[in-house]
């Protein structure tokens, strides 16, 4: 996959003064499936992806703010045993963090060509793996937040949409 292909974004987590804004940003600029990498001082601490449908209950870039919301200087902080809670155990590998030293770079996979017709996890898991592939490849290891690898994971079958409609007469 040639993730340069991909529209992106950067939130810049010192221009947010609640964490609920990259929720709204999320949906402002209609991003549903979507692979992340959170940024301290330009390092790369974790990558991520989402292929869920909450945008359809209207909760555009849940994972991603759920995880934010753990990095201190926000004004009001979340339960510890809120979910996005996994942050923490990133946010300690890196002395000094603060919201304002960090940044989300978002690859949108919104309009992606997926093989399944509204079945994106499959593409998006491949954006995220090329990610990782390509992190151990320039540093030798992977980022702290992406404890394990998954990537060696094998890929579910399935019947693309392509086969679908050549075994079946599918009128489009």
């Amino acid at each position: 996959m040639d993730i340069t292909k991909l529209p992106n974004i950067v939130i810049d987590l010192n221009q947010c003064l609640h964490a609920a804004q990259i929720k709204q940003l999320m949906k402002k600029m209609g991003i549903k499936y979507y692979t992340y990498a959170f940024l301290f001082n330009n390092v790369v601490m974790k990558y991520g992806m989402s292929a869920d449908n909450d945008w359809m209950r209207g909760s555009y870039g849940e994972r991603i703010y759920r995880q934010a919301f753990h990095i201190p200087g926000w004004p009001t902080k979340p339960s510890p045993k809120s979910a996005g809670n996994d942050m923490l155990d990133v946010i300690k590998c890196f002395p000094g963090i603060n919201k304002s030293n960090v940044c989300i770079k978002v690859w949108d996979m919104t309009n992606y060509p997926f093989a399944v017709q509204n079945d994106p996890k499959e593409e998006v898991l491949e954006c995220e793996r090329t990610l990782l592939d390509l992190h151990e490849k320039s540093f030798g290891y992977l980022p702290v937040g992406n404890i394990r690898d998954e990537r060696k994971i094998a890929k579910k079958s399935r019947v693309t949409d392509q086969i679908f409609n050549s075994m079946f007469d599918v009128e489009d």
